[in-house]
């Protein structure tokens, strides 16, 4: 199922960017726990587990990806 920029609500989880992307929740959570200097989805912790990016911190991210490509990282480094 694709879903629409203007229904992405203002905060994201990995399987709504997911369901964006149709990249794996699994390469999200990566992405999501990757620096963002060095090609991660910027995004932020909110309590022990979840995590969740801006909507338009999320969307520069994936035009910018989309025009320049990126080689993504295959574990979450976080440095």
């Amino acid at each position: 199922m694709m879903v629409k920029k203007m229904y992405l609500p203002p905060h994201l989880t990995a399987k709504q960017i997911s369901e964006f992307t149709s990249l794996s929740k699994r390469k999200v959570y990566v992405l999501m726990s990757t620096n963002p200097d060095i090609g991660g989805i910027p995004s932020f912790k909110v309590g022990p587990k979840s995590v969740l990016a801006d909507r338009e911190d999320f969307l520069c991210w994936w035009e910018k990806t989309k025009r320049e490509g990126q080689i993504f990282p295959s574990k979450g480094a976080t440095e």
